[in-house]
This record gives structure tokens, sequence and C-alpha cells, in this order.
């Protein structure tokens, strides 16, 4: 059914407007709530003569309901998130729409993002920045204190809205609305004075029996409400760089009730230091002040909103009347003018709203309402960062993980050993390209700690697998080049073995005893020098066979006594040159029998006398026998014995035997040859 019947809402003072044509929609009426910290909604019921609106068209756009008071207009903003047509009644169609603040939008769309060293504001400017067109501005910051640079800072799977929201009420961040005719601006504000008044500042409370009896906005009903509080607030953290320090913080609230002393204790308390804890248990404290003194009010006062001041003036209210005060809520009702028969009901009382205010003197945080995400269970990333390895003085890597589409590493992050202590322990540094295991300290996406390492398609374990199950191995790989170190287990029946491969060196030290023990046989191949040193004694016990063999040259310093046995036989080889020193006695017992023999030459030389015993002595030359001194010689060859000498003395009896040559025919052949003999015994005669 299509009425004909054109609707206007001029001079009315109630409108609402939209990205139709004008008047296209009319108001009859609104139902609405805001909240400090929190969002608004806004319940509108129109009239149209159209029966078959472009609904989905209004979806997402703005829509505003603008109410006339005694001091101006007051716009009730907001983007159409539900249009419904309620059908035609007999003074036109009914639609019913709902319209909410932007950051409903923001709520639509989940994300999965980490943030490095920014600020909580900058973090909120950066996630609302991708609204900016919803708004104009979109966003107004008018905070007062200094908020830290986090280093990390993770939406983890939730919303936009929900994330932007977590993080200002974790730092004590309010915020609120502010509407004009097309557009509603998001109002973040740390302190009450940052906070504006509503036109004029002041609205008067007037008793039931003046109301609407004045053309200006007033309240009919003002009750004032106290409430009991935690008294005081006590936190303490840990921070890993500084395990010793304290981090216990703790400030008493203003309570004065019986239980004004009770204390409020948590943990974690979500800050780096002291400095930064009495920071945040100063927002705790105010935050659980702010909670005990409320005032609850009604009246026509449609200029006032949640996060708008008012000061409360007229006839008085005893604690209230002169004050400034907070509107934490604020809900509203506007009923329209009747557009047709149907639509009764006079303009008396078109607009009608109730508010919960407190003092502005009143410290005002934002509760920690909004639940933060959980990690359920350990999850896996890839280690990032420069060259191969990358690490920081703690150990900690950096990783990426899976779901982070803009590719932005982690914090410096933790990572689990099998040991930790001061300065011993277990270290290994997950490398560059490694899968790890992270899990979350009490499941804070923002305290990741590595945990572990797994293989993937890439990363393949050392061995071929299930070939080699029964190994287990520890295998590095050598950095910046090719190479390993590996120490493995083998643990297969019959083939059991540890094998350690060091790609260069290995250094062992034993500050006390060392033992091996070998049931079989025993290897060593050492491709260059070998050098050992005993402090002390050195015992090798070879139960058979000891074989060595020396390449080139053998040297053995003994700086003392050298001792060898050897219970059976003893052979030296030598294929060149032997010589052998012995610079004091030389003392050389045999047991049995003695054989030498020379193929050259043999000289002994003493310096001194040489004396041998013994029962027999036997000296035999094959050729020729020289026995020599210093008057003469003894010469024994084939031909016989010949004496030289400068003076033979015979002293006791001589025997000549039968077949000896006749020694005057010696005598003679020794005179013929001219020997000195011969002279001495010519002199012999001649002095005869």
């Amino acid at each position: 059914m299509h009425l004909n019947k054109i609707f206007s809402q001029a001079d009315r003072q109630g409108r609402l407007s939209t990205i139709l044509s004008k008047d296209a929609l009319v108001l009859l009426r609104m139902d609405g709530t805001e909240e400090l910290s929190g969002d608004f909604t806004w319940r509108v019921e129109a009239l149209s003569d159209d029966p078959a609106l472009d609904l989905h068209g209004l979806l997402g756009t703005h829509a505003t309901v603008e109410v006339d008071h005694a001091d101006g207009t007051r716009a009730f903003d907001g983007i159409v998130c539900e249009a419904e047509a309620r059908g035609a009644s007999e003074n036109g169609h009914r639609y019913d729409l709902i319209l909410r603040p932007w950051l409903h939008v923001a709520g639509l769309r989940r994300n999965m993002r980490i943030f490095h060293d920014k600020t909580v504001v900058q973090i909120v400017e950066e996630v609302l920045g991708a609204y900016a067109h919803l708004g104009d501005p979109h966003l107004d910051v008018q905070v007062t204190g200094e908020y830290p640079v986090l280093e990390y800072t993770v939406q983890y799977g939730e919303s936009d809205a929900d994330f932007m929201r977590r993080q200002l009420e974790r730092h004590g961040i309010s915020w609120s609305w502010r509407h004009v005719a097309g557009s509603h601006t998001l109002l973040l504000t740390d302190a009450a004075f940052s906070l504006p008044e509503v036109p004029g500042a002041a609205r008067p409370y007037y008793g039931v029996a003046g109301y609407h009896r004045h053309e200006e906005e007033h309240f009919r009903l003002w009750t004032a409400a106290e409430r009991i509080t935690t008294g005081a607030v006590r936190l303490t953290e840990y921070n890993f760089k500084t395990p010793s320090a304290s981090q216990e913080v703790e400030q008493a609230g203003e309570a004065t009730h019986p239980n004004g002393d009770m204390e409020s204790y948590d943990w974690p308390g979500d800050y780096l230091d002291q400095g930064a804890g009495r920071d945040v248990v100063a927002r705790r404290t105010d935050a659980a002040r702010g909670q005990a003194p409320r005032h609850r009010a009604e009246g026509d006062v449609a200029s006032l909103g949640a996060g708008w001041r008012v000061t409360l003036k007229g006839d008085d209210v005893p604690g209230a009347t002169g004050r400034t005060f907070v509107c934490l809520k604020a809900e509203h009702r506007f009923r329209a003018q009747g557009y047709g028969s149907g639509d009764s009901g006079g303009d008396e009382t078109p607009y009608d709203g109730s508010y919960v205010l407190m003092p502005d003197d009143t410290p005002y945080r934002p509760e920690q309402r909004t639940v933060g995400p959980k990690v359920q269970g350990p999850e896996t990333a890839v280690v990032v960062g420069e060259g191969e390895i990358d690490c920081d003085v703690h150990g900690r890597i950096r990783v990426q993980f899976h779901w982070d589409l803009d590719a932005a590493h982690t914090m410096w992050v933790r990572v689990s050993q099998n040991w930790a202590g001061k300065g011993w322990g277990g270290m290994v540094i997950p490398r560059i390209g490694m899968e790890v295991i992270v899990e979350h300290l009490r499941g804070d996406p923002d305290k990741p700690i590595v945990t572990g390492c797994v293989y993937n398609g890439k990363n393949t374990p050392p061995y071929e697998l299930p070939e080699h199950k029964t190994r287990s191995t520890f295998k590095t790989d050598t950095h910046q080049g090719e190479g390993f170190n590996e120490l493995r287990f083998e643990d297969e029946k019959d083939k059991e073995e540890i094998f350690l491969h060091a790609q260069k060196d290995h250094n062992t030290t034993i500050l006390h005893n060392e033992s091996h023990q070998i049931g079989n046989d025993r290897s060593k191949l050492v491709g260059n020098d070998q050098k050992e040193r005993v402090n002390r004694d050195k015992q090798i016990d070879v139960g058979r066979d000891h074989v060595e063999t020396i390449g080139q040259d053998e040297k053995k310093t003994v700086m003392r006594n050298a001792e060898r046995q050897v219970d059976k036989d003893s052979f030296d080889y030598v294929n060149n040159h032997r010589i052998e020193y012995t610079y004091a006695n030389h003392q050389e017992e045999v047991g049995a029998h003695h054989y030498m023999k020379v193929e050259g030459d043999s000289e002994v030389a003493v310096g001194q006398k040489l004396f041998t015993r013994s029962k027999m002595q036997v000296l035999h030359a094959k050729d020729k026998f020289i026995i020599g001194g210093p008057g003469g010689t003894i010469e024994i060859n084939s031909s016989g014995v010949v004496i030289r000498a400068n003076k033979i003395d015979l002293k006791g009896p001589v025997n000549v035997t039968a077949g000896a040559p006749d020694q005057i025919a010696s005598l003679e052949s020794a005179i013929n040859e001219g020997l000195d003999l011969a002279e001495v015994c010519i002199r012999k005669l001649t002095d005869e």
C-alpha cells in the first residue's frame, strides 16, 4: 500500500535525517542509552509514505536524530546497523532503525597483529585509523598523562573495538562520544577537566511540583548513594632482567567505612618496575574510589550525555547543589508529535531522561571489563632475524607467527633451556628458519616464551626415518660454513654406539680422575701431531704385545733414573749408526754369555785403566794381532810373533819349547833388519 501522504518535520522539536531524501523518514520516537567508556545505542521508530525503502542502502550510513532544547539542539548521530520494515499503519509505513557508534563497525572485524614500541595512544590511533572515513573527525585525543612506550602489544583474535577498549581500560583512559548532525567523534580523556560542559554549564533542580513549569532544561529528581569499595590496592610483578628487585607497590584509598582498610591484592601487576607500578596501583585505587559515590537524576536535560559535565543549581540538594558532576550514563526517551489520528499524545513532554552521575572531583578510571584473549595451548612460529643466528645478551630470539600477515617479528622472546643457573646451565639458541614451539605465560599473548623446536617439511631430521629410528642425536650446523658437531647414540641391538664428531677442536678438562674401560679393541688415529703431558706418574700395562712404529725420529728425556726390565729376550735393531753416551759410570752385567759381533772396526777408548777379569780370556785375531804401548809392540801374524821394543827385560825363568826358532838366529835377524833391539845388543857386547 502506498500512501499519498507527504510527511514534514519542519518546525518539529525532534527530527530524523538519513542519506535518503529529506523527510523520506520522519521521527516518531527514539529510545537510547549511552555510557562513559562504553557505547551508545539509539532505537528509532520512523514513519514513511514509501512501503519499499532501500533498507540495504541505509546500512552502514549515518543517521541523526536532532532534539531541540532551550539551549540549542542535541544531536544523536549513529551508524545504521539494523533496519527493519514494520509494515503499514493507518498513518504510514513504519520502519525501525538501530543506530550505534562507528566503533560497532570496528567490532565486526577481528584481527591478529603485533605492535612494536608504541604508546597506547599510538596503538589506538593506528587501529582506528581504518575507520577515519566514518567520522569528521573520527577521533579526538585529549589525554594529559604520559604513557610508556610498549615494547610489544598483540591484538590476538580480537575485534578492533575490543582490542581498543582493552588497551584503554588497561591504561586508565576513558572514552565518550561527541555528536553533530551526520557525524560523531570518539573522545579520549584521562582527567575529568578534559570533559566538556553542557551549554551554559549549569542546570537547575526543581522538585516534582515544578516539573515542566520552566522552559529551561532541569532535573525533577536527584538522589545520592554511596557504595562500599576496596580501601587499598597492593600489586606485585616480576621482571626477569631484575629478578631480585622488589616489584611490590601499594596505595591506600580514602574509604572511611569500618572496612575501609580492606586491601585488594593482585598479581601480575602489568608493569616493568616499581616506578611504573606506582602509576598502575594509583589507577587501580582511583578506579576503586570512583565506584563509591553515585548520584541519580531524572529530567529533561537533553543536552546532557555520557562524558559531559554539569553543575547543579536550583533547589537545594544537600551535598550536591553547587557541585559539578560527570555524567556516567544517560537514558534518553523522545516522543514526537503525532503524524495522524493514530499518533495521539501531546507535545508537552516530548523528551525525558535519566542519568547516573559522579562528582567531577572524584577520580574516574574505566573498569577493566573487556576480557583479554587467552592463547589456548602452544603454537609454532619461525625464527627470524639477521644472519644465521640472532639473539640478544639474554639468549632471546625473535620469531614470526604463522598468523602474522604483516610479517612483523615479535619482541625478543626468552627461550626455555633444560637448565639455567648463574653462569651455568644449558644453552641452545634456535637459529634463523627453525620452527619453534611458543607458549604464553598465563595465556597472555603479550608474554610469549619459546619452549622447544620441531621439524617440518623443510627442516628435516638429520637421519632418515623410520630407517634410523633407534638413533638419538644432538647435531649442530657450522655457523657461516660447512660442517657440524654431533653427539649421537645408536640403540639398535648389537650395533649400540656412542658417536662423537668435532668439526674442528675437541677440548676436555677433567679436574680430578678420568677412567676408561674398553672391553675389546681401541683405535686412535692422529692426523698431525700428538702431545701428551703427565705432571706426575704414568703407568702403562700391556697384557700381550706392544708394537710401536715411528716414521722418523724418537727422542726421550728422563730427568732422573730410567729402568727397563725384559723378562725374556730383548732385540734392538739399528739400521744405521748408533751412538750411546754415558756421562758417569757405565755398569753392565750379563747373567750368561756375552757375544758381540762387529762387521767393521771396533774401538774402545778408556781414559784411565782398562781392567778385565775372567777365568780364561782368549784374544784372537784372524789376520794380525797387535799389542802396542809407549815402549814397543808385539805383533802376531801368520808368520809368527814380532816383538818390537826399546828394551826387553825378562825377569824370571825362561822356558823355550822345542821346535821354537833359535834365539841367536832371531837376534841376528833383528840386527840384520836394523832394529833398535839389535843396536842395544851390539852396545852391550862392546861394553863387555
